[in-house]
């Protein structure tokens, strides 16, 4: 009797260590794939750079169900860091301590590999106007365009981290006589907080000249950006863009690009991943990939 206890008590034991053992194991929690929501130019430049082994674009193969599709970089920051397990892309230039930035391919994302060609995942920041305005763009906005173009201008995106383009800028000279009206921005919100550094250059260049030239940013997405530039008929509509201008918008847009920018890839703190693959970064968002530990064992 007191032997069949005693294996009841051992059978006991080894089923509640080995319910353990099985929920230790089944106890990690899905990857939280985070996006941004279509129309955002760092979706389209990412979905275009994100790829399978056999070369398929995650834009043609489709973002997974059930991502945690964010309208603004600020979101997906937030998102990051308050979720263990998540997972997101954003502006380098947007990133603060609240996240880790990952390695992609084994490359660090700044500005200097950026400008080497290394670090893949990079995209233009665009600056776009009416083609159909053209000339009949208001005082206000042109001077305004000729600082975006100026060497002043590049002096702040390499400040902010981001990578010059230098070609066509010129010294800005505040004009000689006073400018003033209203330019309206709106766009990417990954070009926002750089264009909130770029309008503070302006006005402390162009001083008294330009005081009464007021701006106003309204930065929902890049696809906001475009709407509000084909729409124009004021002459007073600048747009913001984080990816290429489409073939099919040159009609319409008159555009350059005033910066180079890191996609930076993010995850919790708390993660121990450093380095991730462009590949598997297609598996994350495509949902073929569903756990962290699913990469180390790769």
């Amino acid at each position: 009797m007191k032997t069949s206890k005693k294996v009841i008590f051992v059978m006991i034991a080894l089923v509640i260590a080995l319910t353990a053992v099985l929920a230790a194991c089944g106890g990690e929690k899905d990857i939280a794939v985070i996006a941004r929501t279509s129309g955002s130019g760092t979706r389209d430049a990412f979905e275009s750079i994100v790829k399978s082994e056999d070369g398929t674009a995650l834009k043609d193969a489709g973002l997974m169900k059930g991502a945690l599709e964010q309208d603004k970089t600020s979101t997906v920051i937030s998102l990051v860091s308050s979720t263990e397990t998540g997972i997101g892309y954003v502006s380098l230039g947007s990133v603060d301590d609240s996240v880790k930035v990952l390695k992609v391919e084994g490359v660090e994302a700044t500005a200097e590999n950026v400008l080497s060609g290394d670090y893949k995942m990079q995209r233009p920041f665009v600056i776009m106007t009416s083609k159909a305005m053209g000339e009949n763009l208001t005082a206000a906005t042109k001077d305004f365009l000729a600082f975006l173009r100026s060497t002043q201008a590049q002096d702040v995106v390499e400040e902010e981290g981001y990578v010059r383009q230098d070609e066509g800028a010129t010294e800005y000279t505040a004009p000689a006589s006073a400018v003033s009206g209203t330019v309206s921005i709106s766009g990417s919100t990954s070009v926002d907080p750089l264009m909130d550094k770029l309008i503070g250059k302006y006005k402390e260049i162009g001083g008294a000249s330009v005081a009464g030239v007021e701006i106003s940013k309204n930065c929902q997405g890049t696809s906001h950006g475009i709407a509000a530039v084909k729409a124009d008929k004021t002459g007073n509509v600048i747009g913001l863009g984080s990816s290429a201008v489409k073939e099919a918008d040159e009609a319409e847009i008159a555009h350059f690009e005033i910066a180079l920018d890191a996609i930076a890839v993010i995850v919790n703190p708390e993660n121990a991943l450093e380095d991730i693959t462009i590949a598997q970064l297609f598996d994350i968002y495509t949902g073929k990939t569903v756990k962290f530990s699913a990469l180390s064992a790769a």
